[in-house]
């Protein structure tokens, strides 16, 4: 189990390294980087992932069986992404990236070799076996791609760091995959950009203003429109519950909007969840009146006070929830809080 392990990691490593040499040739030498130079295409769906080269520290290794439990981040859920295989060759599509990043929202909890091994074990379970292997040239390249990313220096020109994500895609992937892996998320970025720009421009009057954004608008597809209309859609609602309770609206009329707005079932989740927020806050009060009480005890000396305030913190709230009441204290004093 241990060497197969290590396989897994120096595989990644491998191409990892690979990449870097191939990023610091000019963009003209394909010679620097063989491995990566684009092929030709054939006729199949996946004709640029078959056509490249598997690296030789991954090529035939054995394959690691993944825990049976699941991280507790993904325990209950089942894995996204639609793969698929067409003619025994695997479908390119931005469902074999969501596959893989359902199981690499679990870093952090296991180590990387068996999160690739649970990636390999789905695509097994989901595709013939022609496209498996196509399907694990494509996330080994991911993997390195992650690496790499990962050991971006901080950059204050974001248009920069754009076109250098862009370029590092376009030499580690055929470009079919990098187009259905990061074409649409390109696209919104560089828009998001260009509404930023337009709003931070002071020298626009209002109406040039609104036409530029709603310009933008049109150009933004349709299915990132909602994606980003779903996001803010938690945001707007609590503007919309702010506004009405300070007109004095009660929790029968919040409730009410609420469902009207966004359904029963959505509506009844955050109901339990205002219920939760309520009964923090209470704990919190409850904790911050004892502590001020100790405080101001001024039979107590420095050393007693504080180890009192240790144990009063250790009764009331759970290791996790200790480090957030000292993130909210620090919160506090920062804003000049009592």
């Amino acid at each position: 189990m241990k060497r197969r392990t290590v396989l897994v990691i120096t595989g990644s490593l491998a191409i990892a390294l690979a990449l870097v040499v191939g990023l610091g040739a000019s963009d003209g030498d394909e010679s620097a980087a063989p491995e990566l130079a684009a092929q030709s295409p054939s006729s199949s769906p996946a004709g640029q992932a078959r056509a490249e080269a598997s690296p030789p520290a991954l090529a035939g290794q054995d394959e690691t069986d993944p825990p049976a439990a699941l991280p507790n981040s993904l325990e209950g859920s089942q894995p996204d992404g639609a793969v698929s295989a067409e003619g025994g060759h695997l479908v390119i599509s931005i469902e074999l990236r969501r596959l893989f990043d359902y199981f690499l929202s679990a870093t952090g909890e296991e180590p990387l070799a068996t999160i690739r091994a649970r990636i390999v074990a789905t695509l097994r379970k989901r595709l013939p076996p022609t496209a498996v292997d196509e399907a694990i040239v494509i996330l080994d390249r991911y993997l390195a791609y992650r690496d790499i990313v990962r050991d971006f220096p901080p950059v204050t020109d974001v248009n920069s760091q754009l076109d250098r994500l862009h370029d590092l895609r376009i030499k580690i992937f055929a470009p079919e995959v990098a187009t259905a892996f990061f074409a649409a998320e390109e696209a919104g970025q560089h828009l998001a950009l260009a509404r930023r720009d337009v709003m931070l421009d002071h020298s626009l009057p209002p109406e040039e203003r609104a036409r530029r954004l709603a310009e933008l608008d049109e150009r933004e597809p349709a299915e990132s429109r909602a994606a980003r209309a779903t996001a803010i859609a938690p945001i707007e609602q609590m503007k919309r519950e702010d506004a009405m309770r300070a007109a004095g609206a009660s929790d029968r009329d919040i409730e009410l909007q609420r469902t009207a707005a966004l359904g029963a079932e959505t509506a009844a989740r955050l109901a339990e969840l205002d219920r939760a927020r309520a009964a923090w806050q209470a704990r919190l009060d409850e904790f911050r009146t004892q502590r001020a009480a100790l405080l101001a005890d001024a039979t107590l000396d420095a050393a007693e006070r504080q180890r009192r305030i240790d144990d009063l913190l250790e009764r009331s709230f759970s290791p996790p929830e200790r480090l957030r009441v000292e993130a909210l204290d620090r919160i506090a004093a920062q804003a000049g809080s009592p």
